[in-house]
């Protein structure tokens, strides 16, 4: 049925999440965990708490395209007036009224989606990673980053920016910061809605790809429509199920 159309993907990114996935790779005994206990511990009891409403979107990240916006992304646009004869409370219309940010194409989260010259942000509900390909010139991620303190280092021929890391006053990191606030605010009007929905003030993380970043393997464990080495991909899950249910009817 249509109401269940989204159950499947629910139940594989429910496998795949920080709460049930595997701490270990198949066939692995010596290696890092991940994720660790105290992690496992924190999105279980982050998860005990959470809403229905928000249940899918806390274990299928959302995965946005940062890099080629399109002309109205990141603007901040007021929402046409609601009719008042179809809606009697006030704080309806008042809401109504508020700007909201145009979020940027969405994907899905896969490594299909990446393309490694693009720029793109993912959204767990706890962090924001802020992938950049291997292929992004340095004047084109420099347009969106402003890096204070150390400055950089040489990581495999490239250079990598260490210390304090913000955004840049330029157009297309003002259009970002709406966006991330936007988002902070789970594309809601109400700013109470969104504090009250995320557990806490997500960071924005710093993922380079191919340049020795340490978040690199952890977003990529993030994009839950792929396979892993315990769990399928969601389009192989899906026909399982469909299979199975042919069988039994």
């Amino acid at each position: 049925p249509e109401s269940l159309q989204l159950l499947p993907l629910f139940c594989l990114s429910l496998r795949k999440s920080r709460m049930l996935r595997h701490s270990l790779p198949k066939g692995v005994t010596s290696a890092k965990p991940f994720p660790t206990a105290d992690e496992r511990a924190y999105h279980t009891f982050y998860g005990r708490m959470v809403s229905p409403n928000m249940s899918l979107q806390c274990v299928h990240p959302h995965l946005f395209q940062v890099s080629g916006l399109r002309t109205r992304d990141g603007d901040w646009i007021t929402p046409p007036v609601l009719q008042e004869n179809k809606f009697d409370e006030a704080n309806v219309i008042a809401a109504s009224m508020r700007p909201v940010c145009q979020l940027p194409k969405t994907m899905n989260p896969s490594i299909a989606c990446l393309d490694e010259s693009g720029m793109y942000i993912l959204d767990d509900r706890f962090s924001f990673y802020l992938f950049i390909g291997r292929d992004v010139p340095d004047e084109k991620w420099q347009d969106l980053l402003s890096v204070g303190g150390v400055g950089s280092s040489r990581i495999r021929g490239s250079s990598v920016p260490t210390g304090g890391l913000s955004l840049a006053n330029t157009e297309s990191a003002h259009k970002l910061r709406s966006v991330i606030h936007q988002l902070r605010m789970l594309n809601s009007p109400n700013e109470t809605l969104g504090l009250t929905a995320r557990n806490t003030y997500a960071p924005l993380i710093l993922v380079f790809v191919g340049r020795g970043s340490v978040f690199e393997e952890e977003m990529d464990s993030l994009l839950v429509d792929d396979p892993d080495s315990h769990e399928r991909s969601y389009v192989d899950f899906l026909c399982d199920i469909h299979r199975s249910v042919r069988e039994k009817w």
